[in-house]
């Protein structure tokens, strides 16, 4: 859900879970907000906020 909202606030919240579970890479939690949510579009700014989640380390 926090993915889905990509908020400025919500960040460090999804840094987090990424983390939490050890996610790799933004496909990977595209997927698997896919899966989770099949009806539910993933917003362009959600893609945007992922990639630079991962081209900061």
């Amino acid at each position: 859900m926090k993915v889905l909202a990509a908020r400025r606030r919500d960040i460090g919240d999804i840094r987090a879970l990424v983390e939490r579970l050890a996610l790799d890479s933004v496909d990977e939690i595209l997927t698997l907000c896919a899966e989770i949510f099949p009806d539910e579009p993933v917003p362009d700014r959600a893609r945007l906020i992922l990639e630079d989640l991962f081209s900061e380390g």
